[in-house]
């Protein structure tokens, strides 16, 4: 399954990334609610044409002066050439009727684009340098900006779906629900994606910058003018919620995640932790590797995943496995909080404490995303990333486009929706209550 190519693999696209639903007629924008955790704070997994598809393993002939697209195909069969023609013609329009003149290197890169983000995977997508540098990011932890957390809704608009704790969005009065209407005076409520929109809030520490938005709740336009500064995204935080019951709160699974879980696992334990609760909402996925460490922790020696997909032209078949690393009670309770932008990672690390009954899942159904990913880095900066395997839990089952059904189903109370997670009150936190209740019960 290896080979020279240099490639990054993750089980969701930095996505991330709320994502979307395929078929949401934005099939690739669902990846960046995870990748704006690091984009906006940077400032968050896994064709055009069938002839298309045949360019990758063929040569490209010459493109004459009609401006048309001279293919060599192996395969010369009634469908293949029907689909030949049809690309000729589509490229010939282009070629010659576009508004403007466009050089062979600009159709071929919309070409490129379009084989990639054009498959029924909305995780595989062509990223430009830009985006491919803002991905590489993310993952790193660490983030200048304003430590919002948006999606891309189907309409177009972008919302703020999550503000880190103590970050300059939350303190200078943004809120959950906030929709983006202008940065720095520049409209921004038809903007291609959330990348687009991160360019702009993005810039250097210490500086301002002037955001407008729409706030449904009170059904006004509101300004604010938040200052920039250098984040430590603080991917785990941990603290005793009683005598005997500790809280985990992971907002990302980046890189050296796990190393700060694992420490807040045996802090835990030595303040008197006999169950923990681990908060998982809004958490859309991140990095394999540190997922199925820290599962690792908290679980014996066992198949935590098994993996179905295709790897240089073949299938393969594979499986995440914990060993003996355990390092918790057999007998320690778990209770795992999640909602609707759970996804990925996440689902993966609450799916197998499911199956092996270790945990109780708390909240709303999660997104269902179960599928992984490779990002092959190319020349010019730029990137592909490709779906390419599905996930299976220890029972057997694929979450893709299901997600997973909570234990208990407990919504917030509507007032408290507009509030991230680190500003909810003990009692505007009902899902948090559900998961103590049931610890303490149990």
């Amino acid at each position: 399954m290896t080979d020279n190519t240099e490639y990054r693999y993750h089980d969701s696209v930095a996505g991330s990334m709320s994502p979307q639903p395929a078929g949401s007629g934005k099939p690739s924008s669902g990846v960046w609610k995870y990748v704006l955790t690091a984009l906006i704070s940077a400032l968050f997994t896994f064709v055009i044409t069938a002839a298309l598809a045949l360019v990758l393993f063929i040569s490209f002939g010459s493109m004459d002066k009609s401006g048309e697209l001279n293919l060599r195909l192996h395969d010369q069969d009634e469908a293949t050439m029907q689909a030949v023609d049809k690309l000729q013609r589509v490229y010939s329009y282009i070629y010659n009727d576009y508004y403007r003149e466009l050089s062979d290197a600009e159709i071929l890169e919309a070409m490129t684009a379009g084989l990639a983000t054009s498959l029924d995977s909305p995780y595989t997508m062509y990223l430009t340098k830009e985006q491919n540098e803002l991905i590489e990011e993310s993952f790193s932890g660490e983030y200048s900006g304003i430590g919002a957390i948006v999606a891309m809704n189907t309409d177009g608009s972008i919302e703020i779906t999550d503000l880190i704790e103590n970050g300059p969005g939350i303190e200078s009065g943004l809120q959950i629900g906030d929709i983006f209407m202008s940065v720095n005076g520049e409209d921004v409520t038809a903007l291609p994606d959330v990348s687009t929109l991160a360019a702009m809030v993005r810039g250097p520490a210490d500086s301002s910058v002037e955001i407008e938005i729409f706030r449904p709740s009170e059904s006004k336009r509101l300004t604010f003018n938040p200052v920039r500064r250098n984040i430590d995204n603080a991917s785990v935080r941990s603290r005793m919620l009683n005598d005997n019951i500790g809280y985990i709160s992971v907002s990302e699974f980046s890189k050296g995640v796990s190393e700060h879980f694992k420490e807040a696992v045996d802090q835990l334990q030595a303040d008197g932790a006999q169950s923990i609760v681990f908060d998982l909402r809004n958490n859309s996925g991140g990095l394999a590797d540190e997922v199925t460490d820290m599962l690792d922790y908290l679980l014996p020696e066992l198949t935590l995943a098994t993996l179905e997909g295709r790897m240089q032209g073949q299938k393969f078949s594979n499986s995440w496995e914990s060993k003996a690393g355990m390092a918790v009670p057999e007998d320690m309770k778990f209770a795992v909080v999640v909602n609707e932008f759970s996804a990925s990672a996440s689902e993966l690390f609450s799916g197998c404490l499911q199956d092996y009954d270790r945990a109780v899942l708390v909240g709303q159904q999660t997104f269902g995303k179960g599928s992984g990913t490779l990002t092959y880095p190319l020349s010019d900066g730029s990137a592909v990333t490709i779906t390419n395997f599905l996930y299976y839990l220890p029972g057997g089952e694929s979450i893709e486009g299901v997600g997973l059904v909570p234990d208990i189903e407990v919504q917030l109370p509507e007032e408290a929706r507009v509030k991230s997670i680190a500003q909810l009150t003990e009692d505007e936190d009902t899902q948090l209550t559900a998961a103590i209740d049931y610890l303490e019960s149990n």
